[in-house]
């Protein structure tokens, strides 16, 4: 059911009187922070001195989307106002890689920028520092270290309180800014994205806020709509049906470390399989599209790429198209390697035990593949190869829109290469008149030791 964006957030009448009573306004210190409108109206807030224990972390922040998520898909849901839930959230955010430079900058500046919370406590933005300076007060017991700087948000009797959709578009603005802040994973950043469309925040209002796509042509910016619907929305959505078909919905963190390969998988098969073309270049009978999806799915499941001789796993995913134009057949029987039974029921335990069982018929079948399409590439004339060549100068596979983009010297660049090709493909097209006119066998090797 989607949430209406204007329905306010619930307020713990509690938690607010608390906090209330217990922060201190910083006489003389105001900022701008990007809530409503009030940057672009230059309306200030107040920033207040509070005890780091009233600042809650909130479960709804983008950044802890995918271990929340796991958590609940595999354990048990977890409430905000529970102290031992918070325990755990902290857990999370205990294990950004960023912590310990922050920490350091804490320690030496002190807090330079406020956070923001709700009437009631709950962090939008902040949650590391409110993390930290609490570390920090119990490793120190300083006191400096014991309150943190916040901007409270509207409380629940005043006209400007808090819409989902004012606390999404604020996390939505803060993620994004430049800033040195620890950025959302692309997962993260994907879940946020469409956890903020389910809830009634269309994604072209997200995208209008944004300064990277604020300012471009109507075109350009539907281009890089359908671009970024795709690589988020169209991804998870991939993601979910993976976690689904292995009996692991909801546990993001099994898959984090893959996204990059998820993403290749839709932009270059996934998304393409309900295109007529796309399904006769490649042979693909409808029948067969759910085996070329179980297929993908196994080789999501393989660890090792330098089987086929590459270093990231991204490296299995672009092979997938030459895997299926070149032996299809052999590809399919991917699709038939059996899934763990349902007695095993821990995911981790599940996957280690395909490990065990399976991962090894599943690689000799992919080193098969690969070496027959290696072969087949092999033996390919002139003529496929000269039209794979065409096909890649073609505006569409080039993306018009980014050629549009181009800078100054990029185009100087571009230029360039393009009478490279001109020239490369006179002598080429030479090459093949005199081939035509029955010339002599030696002059033509000669030419081809020359070049």
């Amino acid at each position: 059911m989607t949430i209406i964006t204007d329905q306010k957030i619930e307020i713990n009448s509690n938690f607010e009187e608390h906090v209330k009573a217990a922060a201190v306004s910083i006489e003389g210190k105001k900022i701008n922070i990007n809530y409503k409108n009030w940057k672009a109206d230059k309306i200030p807030s107040q920033v207040y001195r509070i005890p780091y224990e009233f600042c809650r972390f909130r479960l709804e922040n983008g950044r802890i989307s995918i271990d929340v998520s796991s958590e609940e898909a595999t354990k048990s849901i977890l409430k905000a106002d529970n102290p031992d839930h918070q325990i755990i959230i902290a857990s999370y955010l205990k294990r950004n890689s960023k912590n310990e430079t922050l920490k350091g900058l804490l320690q030496k500046d002190g807090q330079t920028d406020p956070a923001v919370i709700t009437a009631d406590g709950f962090l939008i933005n902040g949650n590391r520092r409110r993390l930290i300076l609490e570390e920090l007060y119990k490793e120190k017991f300083e006191d400096r270290f014991k309150t943190i700087e916040v901007v409270i948000l509207p409380g629940s009797k005043s006209p400007e309180r808090p819409s989902l959709e004012d606390i999404a578009m604020l996390e939505y603005r803060e993620q994004v800014q430049s800033d040195g802040k620890s950025e959302y994973s692309d997962m993260a950043k994907a879940l946020t994205i469409r956890n903020n469309i389910r809830n009634g925040l269309p994604l072209i209002k997200m995208m209008k806020d944004n300064p990277q796509y604020s300012s471009l042509s109507e075109r350009a910016f539907e281009a890089d709509r359908k671009k970024l619907e795709r690589d988020t929305v169209g991804v998870l959505k991939e993601v979910d049906e993976y976690l689904k078909a292995h009996k692991i919905i909801g546990n993001y963190r099994m898959v984090e470390s893959k996204w990059d390969s998820f993403r290749e998988l839709n932009q270059k098969v996934l998304s393409k399989l309900d295109d007529a073309n796309y399904l006769s270049k490649h042979n693909i009978e409808e029948d067969q599209i759910g085996e070329v999806v179980e297929a993908c799915h196994t080789i999501m499941k393989l660890k090792n790429p330098k089987i086929i001789n590459k270093d990231r796993h991204t490296g299995f995913i672009r092979q997938i198209n030459n895997w299926i134009l070149n032996a299809k057949e052999e590809f399919l029987a991917l699709s038939e390697i059996p899934e763990i039974g349902e007695h095993i029921t821990d995911p981790k335990d599940r996957e280690r035990e395909w490990e065990i069982e399976r991962s090894e018929q599943a690689e000799n079948i992919v080193k098969k593949v690969n070496a027959l399409s290696l072969k087949k590439k092999d033996q390919d004339g002139p003529i496929k190869k000269l039209e794979a060549i065409l096909s890649m100068l073609d505006h569409k596979f080039l993306e018009d829109e980014k050629i549009h983009k181009m800078l100054i010297d990029e185009l100087d660049t571009a230029i360039r290469l393009t009478n490279s090709i001109q020239t490369e493909n006179k002598k080429l097209q030479q090459t093949f008149y005199d081939l035509k006119e029955n010339k002599s066998p030696k002059a033509l090797k000669k030419f081809f030791e020359k070049r």
